[in-house]
């Protein structure tokens, strides 16, 4: 323990903000929210969708989305409107909301087009962007401006008009000829009708067509304001709805069940404001809960107006136990049997000390939740609560606990009054530590645990200070993974070797809620989404 401690004081003083290493492009796999789609463009084997949190990709071969890593650090680029991909020179082509750049699609490094001897006096001026066989090409206001793509310059018009009937332009955006993109040809199956411009969800919502693009196979893409893609075919009347991404950017909870990634956010823990529901119909309706199959790389949301049963929205912990998902609330527990797709709620109307459910564990049979007032245990049989005059938590019930971990022995419990050791056998409660803990973790006998400083405590109840500015961790054999408002550190415990980790790696958000791993991977959740990183291929 001894050396286990002292390795981590060892901190080294300069950190470099370059990416670590020299990564391939399996190892980051980004999620984010997608928000408006801007701009759709294509190549022989891939279909490019800009948004405003990135650039998304569709293989033909493979029928798959996922987003580019390597087109979407955009730590430059601010509000894409407009994308696209030179077939004739292997370039891809960005307009944002300063400048317009390229690169090859081999190279790592952006290049700026210079327009500044041209009469386009404002980005936003530009209407569309395309390609032919020698130059680039801008329309603004009716005008054509062509460019040569080698030296970055305006070309001369004499030159270059012999081409201008051959450009190969850029997906239509409904901002051009301020004209909208009609689909009313189409109709789709399920809780979705469509409308001349953009389709309509059972409660009223209208999500409006932003894009279109018509691919080389016939196959109609429509991108909309809220991040759904839209597919069609020119000999079909059939319209499919497709979510590529998380349906929010906050990611403050994620969870695995063996089978799905479940992505939630609280949005009491980041801002102290409880969330509430409108189960009525309404317009604004958004998604609170996101479901991602990895294998197959499919979603689903879930919103609010799905049940009266959903009064809160803030999620603070997810824990599965066979066809039930169970997520901690501010208004109680929250249940939903993912077979039948039916919710339900446990509150303190059916004996919960307290509404607010901060962390949940399983055992024997029984799911125990930490709330603002002690502990409840819950029948996986019933789903109900347990009332017992012998309750070995009653003394807790004036206590607030914030975080719960298990082994076959104990039970650990972070709270108010300190940090506490009960006995499952034994039933039997002591205190390890006065110190107030939000968050604990076990690992190899050691519990650690932070309140705003990372502390060891040790079998013999010693406790070590590890690091005196942490807010979220994790420990993997000897790496500890450690987030404050500074970023990402992973420390070799044995080595005292560290790195930092931001944006220039993968991570996609400034802000760390929370950091996890395993043997394999590592994950991070962001206010722009997360990220997983395979980290046991470094380190």
């Amino acid at each position: 323990m001894n050396s286990f401690v002292i390795c981590l004081f060892f901190v080294i003083a300069s950190l470099s903000n370059a990416q670590n290493f020299r990564y391939k492009i399996d190892d980051w796999y980004v999620l984010k929210r997608p928000g408006r789609i801007t701009a759709i463009s294509e190549n022989r084997f891939s279909i490019y969708f800009a948004s405003d949190n990135g650039i998304y990709i569709y293989d033909k071969g493979l029928e798959d989305f996922r987003i580019d890593n390597a087109l979407s650090k955009f730590e430059n680029f601010y509000n894409i409107e407009h994308f696209h991909y030179d077939p004739y020179h292997d370039y891809f082509w960005v307009v944002d909301g300063k400048s317009v750049n390229f690169k090859s699609s081999v190279s790592s490094m952006w290049r700026e087009l210079d327009i500044h001897n041209t009469d386009i006096v404002n980005i936003y001026n530009i209407d569309r962007i395309g390609s032919s066989s020698q130059y680039f090409w801008i329309e603004s206001f009716g005008k054509l401006y062509p460019f040569d793509p080698l030296s970055s310059q305006p070309a001369k018009w004499e030159e270059a008009e012999l081409q201008k009937d051959f450009i190969n332009w850029s997906s239509e955006n409904n901002s051009f000829n301020n004209s909208s993109i009609d689909i009313s040809r189409f109709s789709i199956d399920g809780d979705w009708t469509v409308g001349l411009d953009g389709i309509f969800d059972k409660n009223g919502r209208r999500v409006n067509v932003t894009v279109h693009l018509e691919d080389d196979e016939g196959h109609h893409w429509y991108g909309t304001d809220s991040g759904f893609i839209l597919k069609g075919w020119s000999y079909s009347s059939r319209l499919e709805v497709l979510e590529i991404g998380l349906p929010f950017n906050d990611i403050t909870v994620a969870y695995f069940d063996n089978e799905n990634w479940w992505f939630a956010d609280s949005k009491f823990r980041r801002t102290g404001k409880i969330s509430t529901s409108n189960n009525v119909n309404s317009f604004n309706v958004m998604p609170f809960l996101g479901r991602w199959n990895e294998a197959d790389n499919s979603w689903k949301y879930y919103y609010s107006n799905e049940s009266i049963s959903i009064e809160n929205t803030d999620i603070n912990s997810i824990i599965n136990v066979g066809n039930i998902i169970y997520f901690g609330t501010m208004s109680g527990l929250l249940y939903l049997d993912i077979y039948n797709n039916e919710w339900n709620i446990i509150d303190r109307a059916q004996g919960l000390n307290d509404n607010a459910v901060w962390d949940m564990i399983e055992h024997n049979g029984s799911i125990y939740l930490a709330t603002s007032n002690g502990i409840n245990e819950v029948s996986l049989i019933n789903q109900s609560v347990i009332s017992d005059s012998n309750d070995p938590f009653l003394n807790l019930k004036n206590v607030n606990i914030y975080d719960l971990e298990t082994d076959s022995v104990n039970l650990y419990i972070a709270s108010n009054i300190g940090l506490l050791e009960f006995g499952w056998k034994e039933e039997e409660m002591i205190i390890l530590s006065k110190r107030i803990f939000k968050n604990i973790r076990l690992k190899n006998g050691t519990i650690l645990g932070s309140d705003d400083a990372l502390w060891a405590i040790d079998q013999y109840n010693n406790e070590q200070l590890i690091d005196s500015n942490v807010q979220s961790f994790d420990m993997c054999g000897s790496f500890l993974w450690k987030s404050n408002e500074m970023g990402v550190t992973l420390q070799d415990t044995t080595t005292t070797e560290l790195w930092r980790y931001g944006p220039k790696d993968g991570i996609p958000g400034n802000k760390i809620y929370e950091v996890n791993c395993d043997d394999d991977w590592a994950w991070f959740l962001t206010n722009r989404g997360m990220a997983f990183y395979n980290w046991s291929k470094y380190h």
